[in-house]
């Protein structure tokens, strides 16, 4: 979807214009997983006996500004609508776009919005080289086009978004957002929560404490976003050693790596309605293979 299609939605919100009405090529040949039907084989998955599963849409609720997108014409699923949320460099958004484009019509999810606090970060030049909306939020003294919480609810319910998705976005998001979209948030934390997380904690400054601590393993987390920094349920996490000449920036490029391909399953399972939640409130991800396996 390009900005120009979306500028006159009911919000009245003023998108950002793409850098360039050309979307760059994508490489279709990258070794993406999840979002379509060639996926990578499961991780890890443990057989368990299948607890109580709570239906992804109706964990949402009837109050949360996402569009009925559960099924087209003819009973059809159509694919669910993602809006990303990003500060810096945007290399998690570009894994899920990617592997969005890579599947085509077989995907599940499409990224429709970009929401930012940082209109020049990479991720933002990203959005707007491949048409994607860029919205920018929250609005400050050094972003005084930013748009307020309401307007930027509105914004999501007119692009009918299922679901939103923070890589990379440092700000908490308000509680409103919260209320609108209940399981329906995810983030990615370059730490195997709960150690190492919490306001502050982004960045280097992850890894700089991760090895000043001692600690010989660290990983990516993907988890539910509650009111909190980093305090959500996690939904899954991959493992990576930390190696005893490590520096911060050699541990935080291979935990980036595993970021790439844990979001990317994590988002598929949940376009893929295969999250399912535990009585105790534990969120587990179905395999693809066997309904009764989790990863």
């Amino acid at each position: 979807m390009e900005a120009a299609a979306v500028a006159s939605c009911g919000s009245g919100l003023r998108y950002l214009p793409p850098l360039d009405p050309t979307p760059r090529r994508q490489n279709h040949r990258a070794a993406v997983a999840g979002l379509g039907t060639k996926r990578r084989r499961p991780r890890a998955a443990v057989a368990c006996r299948r607890p109580h599963r709570v239906h992804a849409a109706a964990a949402r609720g009837s109050g949360g500004g996402a569009g009925d997108s559960s099924s087209g014409s003819g009973g059809v699923r159509s694919k669910k609508r993602l809006a990303v949320f990003v500060s810096s460099g945007g290399s998690n958004l570009r894994s899920i776009h990617e592997a969005t484009a890579a599947c085509g019509k077989a995907s599940s999810g499409d990224v429709v919005a970009l929401v930012t606090d940082k209109p020049g970060c990479g991720g933002a030049e990203y959005a707007r080289r491949n048409g994607i909306p860029v919205v920018l939020f929250p609005r400050s003294k050094s972003a005084p086009e930013g748009v307020p919480t309401a307007q930027l609810l509105n914004a999501l319910r007119d692009l009918r978004v299922d679901f939103v998705l923070l890589a990379g976005y440092l700000k908490l998001v308000p509680g409103e957002l919260v209320q609108a979209y209940p399981r329906s948030i995810l983030n990615i934390h370059p730490s195997l929560l709960p150690a190492f997380g919490g306001k502050g904690y982004y960045g280097l400054k992850v890894h700089k404490a991760v090895i000043a601590s001692g600690a010989r393993y660290s990983g990516a987390t993907v988890h539910f976003v509650d009111e909190q920094f980093d305090t959500g349920r996690t939904l899954a996490q991959r493992v990576v050693p930390v190696l005893a000449d490590d520096t911060p920036e050699q541990l935080a490029a291979r935990v980036l790596h595993e970021e790439h391909h844990v979001y990317v399953e994590a988002v598929a399972a949940l376009c893929e309605d295969r999250i399912v939640w535990r009585e105790d409130g534990v969120p587990l991800i179905r395999t693809q293979t066997n309904p009764d396996a989790y990863a």
